[in-house]
């Protein structure tokens, strides 16, 4: 209770200084003004079990100390102004959870985007410096009620689809995710059932040390993704989400992977792969995925190597496990192996959903990957190499080639997609916008039931950025940092 009490005064006087100061706009990255200062106060007291009395602002312009594991209980809100900065702690694996029933109001700005980031001095930075943002709500999944993972004490899961979470727009969060333990982790973002109600755009998760985003069923749709040098997966599906992402991007640094060997995509209908609905069944499209490979014909993953104790990369797109994950309209460029649709379990059914047409890759483009297709991954305990010379892909080369799909023939080098600047930069902002001589500037299908609805804007151009698009003036623009590591905040 004393911990409750110091903290509620102290958020007062917080929001009494910050009722002093004006801001203005500049050209840093969380839109502060280096004129604005404000106090630093303390979220949460360090424990696993810290709990917001009431309803609760984060206040511009101050600076929050995320300590343990906070809760935002049923009934309570917290929100969070625009150019608010959090830091997590790495001591006490500061994580915010977002509880059924509880909300968050995470509303920043283009030019003052909210930041959740590491309490580690620039340059000293790393992957997993704290826990994250987990979002929980009341939404369908096909494993009932359940504890998130993360060593966290919050269940998830209902009947309310339309359930209401808040919103998060124009948030980073960076240097998150921890494996609590084994197959135990908190993801940079983890939504729990999260239900349609709750508004998501404009995200950016950088170097997470896990998963970047990872949906457990729920119905959240989302615009606006931005992955950049994950540990583990960018974009992760499991347990029945069946919500829509309309543009969103991925870019993975070589120096950061995971042993159990990373993706971009993974999806599972669940852990089993046993056929139960809700089907994990949710809808991508223009998305840009961008890998370490620079060199299809010499790139080589250290990772790989039997016996090998560093992390390794696999695939653009992996599903398995009966998901019936959908991909429209995008790129996958620069994986040691592009596509991967298998039946990995007894039982598991994704290849015949494909053929079915409950699963869809369609519009899609691959470029400069050392394999295109693979029907099966390898077990990565007993690798030499995650591309297997005896599986020639011939399910999905075969699937993928199908006319009703569209999809454009293998390209060989990232180059071959014509694009108007280095899609790979990771000491600059990436440049993944088309010339209007590109395979991606047009191509793109709209015509399949699950996109032909008033969610997706109807884009001639495949991929996350068209044509008339720069590196200086698409949606990434204003609010994204690639280069969270040396921002001084």
């Amino acid at each position: 209770m004393k911990s409750k009490l110091k903290f509620f005064v102290l958020a007062v006087i917080g929001a009494v200084c910050a009722a002093g100061f004006t801001s203005c706009n500049d050209d840093d990255d969380n839109g502060d003004d280096p004129a604005v200062t404000g106090e630093v106060i303390d979220l949460g007291d360090g424990s696993d079990n810290y709990e917001i009395a009431g309803d609760l602002t984060l206040t511009y312009p101050n600076t929050y100390n995320l300590k343990g594991f906070v809760y935002v209980p049923d009934g309570k809100t917290i929100t969070i102004e625009p150019g608010v900065v959090i830091k997590g702690d790495k001591a006490s694996k500061g994580t915010l959870i977002i509880e059924r029933g509880g909300k968050i109001m995470a509303k920043g700005e283009q030019d003052r985007p909210i930041v959740f980031t590491s309490s580690q001095a620039p340059g000293s930075r790393k992957p997993g410096d704290w826990g994250g943002l987990i979002i929980l709500g009341k939404a369908k999944n096909n494993a009932g009620e359940q504890t998130i993972e993360g060593g966290v004490r919050s269940k998830h899961g209902g009947n309310d689809d339309a359930d209401n979470s808040g919103v998060l727009s124009y948030v980073r969060v960076e240097f998150a995710g921890i494996e609590y333990s084994t197959d135990n982790e908190i993801n940079g973002i983890t939504f729990g059932s999260v239900g349609a109600g709750t508004q998501v755009d404009h995200l950016q998760v950088s170097y997470s040390g896990d998963d970047s985003y990872e949906w457990f069923g729920g119905k959240v749709d989302a615009r606006y993704l931005v992955s950049l040098g994950c540990w583990d997966d960018d974009f992760d599906t499991d347990n029945g989400y069946q919500g829509r992402v309309q543009f969103a991007v991925a870019l993975r640094n070589p120096q950061y992977a995971d042993k159990s060997c990373s993706n971009s995509f993974e999806s599972d209908n669940n852990s089993s792969g046993s056929v139960i609905d809700p089907t994990t069944r949710p809808i991508f499209a223009n998305v840009s995925l961008f890998g370490p490979v620079t060199d299809p014909a010499n790139y080589q993953d250290k990772g790989n190597d039997k016996g090998s104790t560093m992390g390794c990369f696999q695939t653009g797109v992996q599903i398995r496990r009966s998901s019936n994950c959908n991909l429209f309209n995008s790129v996958i460029a620069g994986y040691p192996i592009g596509l991967i649709i298998e039946n990995d379990k007894a039982g598991s059914n994704s290849q015949e959903s494909a053929t079915a047409g409950t699963l869809n890759i369609s519009g899609c483009v691959i470029a400069g990957c050392q394999k295109a297709f693979q029907d099966k991954a390898l077990n990565p305990k007993n690798r030499e190499s995650v591309i297997d010379p005896s599986d020639p892909g011939t399910f999905v080369s075969a699937y993928w080639s199908t006319a009703a799909l569209s999809n454009e023939g293998v390209l060989s080098s990232i180059s071959d997609l014509k694009l108007k600047g280095n899609p790979q930069l990771l000491n600059g902002t990436p440049d993944m916008c088309p010339n209007t001589d590109s395979p991606l500037a047009a191509g793109a299908v709209w015509t399949n039931n699950y996109v032909n609805n008033s969610f997706f804007t109807k884009t001639a151009y495949r991929g996350a950025f068209g044509p008339t698009e720069t590196a200086s003036d698409n949606w990434m623009s204003g609010w994204t940092n690639f280069d969270p590591q040396n921002t001084v905040y």
